[in-house]
């Protein structure tokens, strides 16, 4: 996420409120994908005590801005990270719970292509993640 984000969304005439700026200040300085309830937390670190609602208006405000993006790995919650423009997945712990970036040496859009091709669909994207234990949780 850039530095000029809050600017560029003043100039567009939106509201920058607390809550809103604390988000966008999270997801610059987090690597991992966030649950809202990590989100909660963080922003309770700031003395910030927004509701659960208000959090998810502010996520789906930054989703529409393309400023962060959803994230699922089946663990029946929502993750969310910021949006840096480059394509990437993500390797998971399955024992702490650890994510890591994982940047690919192919790309995948070629491959979900061909196989939306295939199956007469349109393609839409595509979502990849690794599962297995961190060095950490190894020993």
């Amino acid at each position: 996420m850039k530095e000029n984000t809050l600017t560029n969304l003043k100039s567009a005439g939106h509201k920058i409120t607390p809550v809103r700026s604390a988000l966008i200040s999270i997801f610059r300085k987090n690597t991992s994908p966030l649950s809202i309830s990590e989100l909660l937390e963080k922003l309770k670190s700031l003395n910030l005590k927004p509701n659960k609602t208000t959090v998810y208006r502010e996520i789906d405000f930054l989703i529409k801005q393309n400023l962060i993006s959803g994230v699922d790995f089946g663990e029946g919650k929502k993750r969310y990270e910021g949006s840096s423009g480059a394509h990437h997945h993500h390797i998971i712990c399955v024992n702490c719970k650890k994510i890591k970036d994982v940047q690919m040496d192919r790309d995948l859009d070629l491959f979900n292509a061909k196989i939306a091709k295939q199956a007469g669909y349109k393609p839409a994207g595509h979502s990849l993640e690794f599962f297995g234990l961190c060095p950490t949780c190894q020993r």
